[in-house]
Parts: structure tokens; C-alpha cells; sequence
């Protein structure tokens, strides 16, 4: 029963965390993405050492909570990770823009074209 309570606590403390919104600031995001690694791995490793304790109505309520919470944090991870890969997108364009701008005084070479000065 130990196993599956603090299983059950780092999925709750994993999920809560996960209901917050990914921070705008890069070093709060960082701190909040390291913390989702640190409570997944966590929760990871608690799974491979998890002995099936005996089913009892308590050990069988506390599994299905944890399945459920299980499958809202697989919900809120894949949208986070397609906010992180909108940003990244949108930092890429960004750059390509820049680099654009900064580069429209460089023309391309002439060199091997014929140019007829009758026309």
C-alpha cells in the first residue's frame, strides 16, 4: 500500500503541476519544464519498482484514480508540447525575417549572365 500511495502522490503533485500555464519567461518556463522532467522520471522509476499490492476496494479506487490522472496528464503534456513547438516555429521565422532584412544589400552574382545593352 506505501508503493501505491506515493505513486498516487507524485501523479497528484505531477498533475497539479501540470495545471498551471507554461510561463512566458524563459527562465520560469525552463523551471517549469525541469520540474515536469524531474516528477516524470520520478514517477517512472516508482513504476518500475511497483509491486501489484493485493486488491482491496481502497488499493482498486486508488488505481483507477491514478489511471484517470494518468490520461489528463498525457492530455496536458502533448499541449504543452505543441505550445513549446509553436514558439520554436515562430522563433525560426523570426530568425529567417532577420537574417532577410540584414541581407538585402547582398545581390546575387552576375557572373556568366549576358547582358544586351540594345534593349
Amino acid at each position: 500500500m506505501a508503493g501505491l500511495a506515493v505513486l498516487y502522490k507524485v501523479t497528484k503533485e505531477l498533475s497539479d503541476h501540470l495545471q498551471q500555464p507554461l510561463p512566458p519567461d524563459e527562465q520560469a518556463r525552463e523551471d517549469y519544464l525541469d520540474i515536469i522532467d524531474f516528477l516524470l522520471e520520478k514517477r517512472a522509476l516508482l513504476l518500475a519498482t511497483f509491486k501489484s499490492p493485493s486488491a482491496t476496494d481502497e488499493t482498486l479506487s486508488r488505481a483507477t484514480e491514478i489511471a484517470g490522472m494518468n490520461e489528463q496528464i498525457e492530455e496536458k503534456l502533448q499541449k504543452v508540447k505543441a505550445r513549446i513547438g509553436r514558439d520554436l516555429k515562430q522563433a525560426r521565422r523570426h530568425v529567417r525575417v532577420e537574417t532577410q532584412y540584414a541581407s538585402t544589400y547582398v545581390l546575387p552574382a552576375t557572373e556568366g549572365f549576358y547582358v544586351d545593352k540594345k534593349h
